[in-house]
């Protein structure tokens, strides 16, 4: 019996050291790349740091790169969640270890969405900046957080998302050529849709403007907040010239509207989000009732995100975004009758719906070609 016990034992150690080493090679050549250069080589992932970019706790960050065969540029923003106040900044309910965005990073390229290098993708040979998430500020501070956290100790959350952002940008723009690119796509998921909003501008202005075809894709990311502004300004240091965007408490269609005040019809607006997004109703009754963002959240939630998606809906066609509202996913089955979160980093964005008989990235792609319809509008009148 002791015999076939260390027998075992020993089988057991030896998968131990076999997976310890296949671990460490999807660390070294999934998770670690290479450092960008001049001219990158086309097809091939890059780091972008900078020794000033660093992540909430004031670790290292970087941003990841990849030039495409056609001029095109894809930029976009990962998702997480967000520190408002004392309370949320304790929480950490967003990536903060060097080690998960860049994990979130690949789950993002490699999960089948739209970064994903899939077949038949019409994003495949597009270049792809892509920023992690982890500072907790919709990547748009520049400022120092001071609080004390459960056990009584000072601590530091650092917003630095927008200098993250914005060293990269200069890095990339001074070694990739990429500057002449004709079509560009600003998009991202959850708090990476908010940054999309907040930083659209900022991209077109200042690293892309004269690109002839402007797009912005919003996903999953509308949260109605009084403090919005405040906490931009107070809490996260934004930049005023983006801070100065948001008026009312709806961050995301404050953007947008500034967006299309600005450009006209040269930009093509886009938003889709689930009719109940389960994730999105947490946020908001949270923020809204000075919760605990882990509080649980139940189909009252779901009724009342509805309610918020259903009015804002005619706000968004005012300001000429194009919509595309859903519900039921295959993987996604909730018995609060609360729906999925985020479409656009997952392989359902390539699928049709049924009631809609289109895709998100269907619906994406003829928005870009300067084809922009509605799907789904009518949803948000559904009794679940």
């Amino acid at each position: 019996m002791k015999k076939v016990l260390k027998k075992m034992l020993k089988v057991m150690g030896i998968l131990c050291l076999i997976l310890l080493i296949i671990a460490g090679c999807v660390l070294k050549f999934l998770l670690i790349y290479p450092e960008i250069e001049e001219n990158p080589t086309i097809g091939k992932w890059y780091r972008v740091s900078d020794k000033a970019m660093k992540d909430s706790e004031g670790n290292s960050y970087h941003a990841l790169f990849r030039k495409g065969s056609e001029n095109k540029v894809m930029v976009y923003f990962a998702g997480g969640g967000v520190s408002v106040d004392e309370i949320s900044a304790r929480e950490d309910t967003y990536n903060t270890k060097e080690v998960w965005p860049d994990y979130l990073a690949n789950v993002t390229m490699n999960m089948g969405g739209i970064a994903s290098d899939v077949d038949g993708s019409p994003f495949k040979d597009w270049t792809l900046i892509l920023f992690p998430y982890a500072t907790g500020d919709f990547h748009s501070g520049t400022g120092e957080f001071h609080y004390v956290d459960t056990d009584g100790k000072e601590k530091i959350l650092y917003h630095n998302g927008y200098n993250n952002y914005t060293l990269a940008m200069k890095e990339i723009m001074e070694k990739a050529g990429i500057e002449d690119a004709d079509t560009v796509l600003v998009t991202g998921y959850s708090a990476g849709g908010f940054a999309t909003a907040l930083l659209s501008d900022d991209i077109y202005t200042n690293y892309f403007p004269d690109a002839q075809n402007k797009n912005v894709l919003v996903d999953a990311a509308l949260i109605e907040y009084d403090n919005w502004k405040y906490t931009a300004e107070n809490v996260w240091a934004t930049p005023k010239e983006i801070s100065d965007k948001l008026t009312t408490d709806n961050l995301t269609l404050d953007c947008l509207r500034s967006l299309r005040e600005k450009y006209g019809d040269e930009i093509h607006l886009m938003f889709d989000c689930s009719t109940r997004d389960g994730d999105l109703a947490k946020v908001q009754h949270s923020l809204q009732n000075g919760l605990s963002m882990q509080n649980d959240v139940d189909e009252s939630q779901g009724d009342e995100f509805q309610e918020t998606l259903k009015n804002n809906i005619p706000l968004f066609k005012e300001a000429g975004v194009s919509l595309f509202i859903f519900d039921g996913v295959a993987w996604y089955d909730d018995p609060r009758n609360l729906t999925a979160h985020t479409i656009i980093s997952t392989p359902a964005v390539w699928l049709p719906f049924e009631d809609q008989g289109q895709s998100v990235c269907g619906w994406l792609y003829d928005c870009i070609n300067g084809n922009l319809k509605d799907y789904g509008i009518d949803l948000v009148n559904k009794q679940y």
